[in-house]
């Protein structure tokens, strides 16, 4: 993770505060910036310590969860760099602040999401939710030619991906891997992901849920993705799709959800994320009998990921180099 430069002028952040509910993450940056003898340079954890807060006006360079930071983001005059702890920056547009450059913690997520997205299309394939209910009632169930008729293998299903970045195009890879076709939308169709058979832009989504047996929306919360699914969009989809949020709630709202459901053109959705969270008792998602809720778990963040992230651009940043995974204000990811 270390590695020396052979500029000899380097930048060397002095105030560095860290705004994250990440357990062990303060230690473990600290821990990284004395292996690679970074001098004048100490890390310290600001969140739930009123002695830290004066320090946010000398901070040079803050490492935090989105949400927390967009709280006092103006109050960190000298702010240079902010490194996200979390894939969505969303709130980062809450503040009036916009100059600084900010970067995201991007590249980290696929394997995660892949495993939730997956355990899910297996899960739904194979009635796990069924099987577990038959054997509380110590019920053995039939294998008639009928019940084994229930599932299909995932060779005769296709994924389709919406928001195709490198965690939509791992999970493309992935679903490919076991047999699925994927097709996928993205802003721009000039690359093709590996595993995908076609890509349309996002004005042509409908394209994609026609095909679609189960949908995966990863896209992020910008003015253009707010609502996409929404509005009836999704009486587009093929009959008996499922679809699978786990990009933003803001993409699709609650009611357009329970309309597709009640309505028939999707048979279930599994939701990991909400427009409101933690999603409130009196949501009718909770209790209807197609939606799986859970609560936006499906690619936590690690901080040994986050200090990975966070050393590599320290190192540009060190040598004046331009920095990865910065945001652009403008796109709004």
């Amino acid at each position: 993770m270390c590695s020396s430069s052979s500029r000899g002028d380097l930048v060397e952040p002095t105030d560095v505060l860290c705004l994250s509910e990440i357990d062990g993450l303060t230690d473990m940056l600290n821990k990284h910036v004395q292996d690679c003898n970074v001098t004048g340079m100490t890390i310290q954890q600001a969140l739930n310590d009123p002695g830290a807060l004066p320090l946010l006006a000398k901070a040079e360079v803050v490492v935090a969860d989105p949400p927390t930071f967009a709280t006092v983001a103006d109050r960190c005059e000298s702010l240079k760099w902010f490194q996200s702890t979390f894939a969505g920056v969303d709130a980062l547009f809450k503040a009036e602040r916009r100059d600084y450059t900010a970067t995201r913690l991007s590249g980290v997520f696929g394997p995660a999401m892949s495993e939730y997205v997956m355990m899910h299309v297996l899960a739904l394939e194979r009635g796990y939710a069924t099987n577990a209910n038959r054997q509380r009632r110590k019920e053995w169930g039939t294998r008639s030619r009928v019940a084994q008729a229930s599932y299909r293998t995932l060779d005769r299903c296709t994924l389709g991906v919406i928001g195709l970045g490198d965690i939509g195009s791992r999970v493309a890879k992935v679903a490919s891997s076991f047999g699925m076709r994927v097709v996928g939308c993205r802003n721009t169709v000039s690359a093709v992901p590996e595993g995908v058979e076609i890509v349309w832009p996002l004005e042509e989504v409908g394209s994609l849920l026609e095909e679609s047996d189960y949908v995966v929306n990863l896209l992020p919360s910008t003015p253009q993705t707010r609502g996409l699914l929404g509005g009836g969009t999704l009486r587009a989809a093929k009959r008996g799709a499922v679809l699978i949020n786990v990009g933003r709630g803001d993409v699709v709202d609650e009611a357009s959800i329970i309309e597709a459901l009640d309505a028939g053109h999707i048979s279930h959705a599994v939701l990991d994320v909400f427009v409101s969270e933690p999603l409130p008792p009196e949501s009718p998602l909770w209790s209807h009998p197609g939606v799986t809720v859970t609560p936006h778990h499906s690619a936590e963040s690690f901080p040994d990921d986050v200090v990975r992230v966070f050393a590599e651009n320290l190192k540009l940043y060190r040598t004046g180099e331009a920095l990865k995974h910065v945001l652009s204000w403008e796109r709004g990811y």
